[in-house]
């Protein structure tokens, strides 16, 4: 009897341990409010040397990633705020789980010398 209990129990363990692992590790759908949208600023730098296209550069590497999402930018794009931060406002906002995968591209992906760092991340709920 008691052997049944311990089986029972370790079977359950299992499947609630491959439960959570599941959800750390699968991609969720995000719920996120219509006329929501986020805004995030994003720094570019190039490893070396002058940057003679900063914007080109950004465009660049947030194009290579914005197949990670299902959000796309509004107009008009990247706009440059200062040199080498740019801001990019989505819409509707990034969820939780579409927002690690972006963040994660943007910052680790390799493209012509660019180094991606995303500062910051807002989002603005409707009104």
């Amino acid at each position: 009897m008691k052997r049944a209990v311990l089986v029972v129990v370790l079977v359950a363990m299992a499947v609630a341990g491959i439960d959570v692992l599941a959800d750390l590790t699968q991609d969720r759908p995000d719920r996120v409010p219509r006329g929501s949208r986020s805004e995030v600023v994003l720094e570019v730098k190039i490893r070396s040397g002058l940057d003679p296209a900063p914007l080109g550069r950004a465009q660049g590497l947030w194009g290579a990633c914005e197949h990670t999402v299902y959000q796309r930018l509004v107009e008009p794009g990247l706009v440059e705020l200062e040199a080498g931060r740019f801001l990019a406002v989505t819409e509707p906002a990034i969820g939780e789980h579409a927002w690690r995968k972006l963040q994660g591209c943007l910052e680790d992906f390799t493209l012509d010398r660019l180094v991606g760092h995303v500062v910051s991340k807002k989002d603005v709920l409707p009104a």
